[in-house]
């Protein structure tokens, strides 16, 4: 796992004048890593995944079970600490998110899955029939909160077939495929906008807070984001993943 970074510089400085300066700062440092450019042969194709503001990808590709013919991924989320240690963050709730497709999806189709550690059901099969299950599943959740008239579903556990990706007009360089914040996707138009302006260049740090995301889906909780994207043209998916109030300001690939 690619372990997140922290500095804490808690020391004293002198100010211009003299007097002393007390510095206590902790800012974790995102996560980032590129999927392979061809995703690895075989049914269940992980194409990224994070937990707890790291990245996890090949983690969780070694635990999908090829055994008996078809794939599946079998994932105990009270276990994932043990699964996926180092623990990244011991004793705070996490969010495992995970971006995958099989192998007879449209070319550029791709599916999410995410949880917090203590969402329920507390064992999860990811294969074609739960899939299918959950696609059902979340048209339904969807239709239900279009006709309410909320936003994004807050609960601890999403599955599905993602549509099509995010892009800002025809000229746009960046697919924003999934955005999460806490336990709830992020679909609102201004977020995806800076997200992408920001991988195209044109934007500079892009401070990750419930400001910027609209509000806090999760209040109390420590809160980590995970971003999916890919540029037009490349089949390369690319995520970076970090906690609340961390800066996005990493340069892009764009093969």
């Amino acid at each position: 796992m690619t372990q997140l970074t922290v500095q804490d510089l808690d020391h004293t400085s002198k100010s211009e004048d003299g007097s002393e300066l007390h510095l206590t700062h902790l800012d974790p440092i995102p996560s980032y890593e590129e999927s392979i450019s061809a995703p690895r042969p075989g049914s269940l194709q992980i194409l990224g995944a994070t937990f707890g503001g790291v990245t996890c990808t090949p983690q969780i590709q070694k635990l999908v079970d090829t055994e008996g013919g078809g794939e599946r991924l079998t994932l105990d989320l009270r276990r994932l600490n043990v699964a996926l240690r180092p623990d990244p963050a011991p004793g705070v709730v996490k969010v495992l998110t995970v971006l995958y497709r099989f192998d007879d999806d449209a070319d550029l189709d791709t599916r999410l899955f995410y949880a917090t550690e203590d969402a329920n059901p507390s064992k999860v099969i990811i294969s074609r029939q739960t899939a299918a299950a959950a696609q059902a599943q979340a048209q339904a959740q969807r239709q239900s909160t279009s006709q309410r008239g909320g936003g994004a579903s807050s609960d601890k556990l999403f599955h599905g077939l993602l549509e099509r990706p995010w892009r800002a007009g025809p000229g746009g360089e960046v697919d924003i495929l999934a955005v999460v914040y806490g336990p709830r996707r992020v679909e609102a138009t201004p977020v995806l906008s800076v997200l992408a302006n920001h991988f195209e260049g044109r934007w500079g740090q892009v401070r990750m807070t419930n400001d910027f995301f609209g509000k806090d889906p999760w209040p109390y909780k420590r809160k980590t984001w995970t971003i999916y994207f890919r540029f037009v043209g490349s089949r390369r998916v690319q995520v970076v993943t970090g906690w609340e109030n961390g800066a996005l300001e990493i340069p892009w690939s764009r093969q």
